[in-house]
């Protein structure tokens, strides 16, 4: 059961590098980050537990370089209204998110990322 060094993963070492190269894992890395701080922020709602409601919606996000969420929107529908109603509110609630990598050139950033909903 001590296997948590072992599961670790090799992340940290090519991510000290100065300039991260466009193949580097700091985008992986990012969108890790986005998807823990939103776990963290994340309700179950009542209802869709009463219910036994579960899935994965899939939500757009634009945001600036701080992170600052500038638009939200759903991608992918779970099925349940009150799933999908919950992962936009999710988002603006959890804004801001961690800002994207220093090598992302653009001004605003788009991505879609899972929210997951399981009863356990």
């Amino acid at each position: 059961a001590n296997a948590a060094p072992a599961a670790a993963p090799p992340a940290g070492a090519p991510a000290q590098a100065a300039p991260v190269p466009r193949n580097s894992n700091a985008l992986p890395t990012w969108h890790g980050a986005v998807l823990g701080h939103l776990e963290r922020y994340k309700r179950y709602p009542r209802i869709a537990q009463m219910r036994r409601q579960q899935g994965v919606p899939q939500v757009h996000i634009t945001l600036d370089r701080q992170g600052r969420v500038l638009a939200v929107r759903l991608h992918k529908g779970s099925g349940f209204e009150a799933l999908d109603e919950e992962t936009i509110a999710l988002v603006e609630r959890a804004s801001p998110l961690p800002a994207p990598p220093p090598d992302v050139a653009q001004d605003r950033m788009e991505l879609v990322v899972p929210v997951q909903y399981f009863l356990r």
